[in-house]
């Protein structure tokens, strides 16, 4: 039986920004992004113990990287 430690999602979006993110099973998330080309990085992903916050982080990380929600205010999970 198949059992993964973690799931990964990369999102793009325009003038080729990408939000790259792999949620692990034991609460963490590895958070890498290019908004621009001066602006690049990992953001803190940490202390995720439910799919609401998950989708909460995933919103504020959306935010972040492209300017906008992913969601309306409830988790699209």
């Amino acid at each position: 039986m198949n059992d993964p430690d973690s799931v990964g999602v990369l999102i793009s979006g325009p003038a080729e920004a990408e939000l790259s993110v792999v949620l692990f099973r034991g609460g963490w998330a590895d958070v890498d992004y290019v908004a621009s080309m001066d602006d690049a990085g990992a953001l803190p992903a940490s202390d995720i113990a439910s799919a609401r916050e998950f989708g909460v982080q995933l919103d504020g990380w959306v935010a972040r990287v492209f300017g906008q929600s992913s969601s309306s205010g409830e988790p699209n999970l």
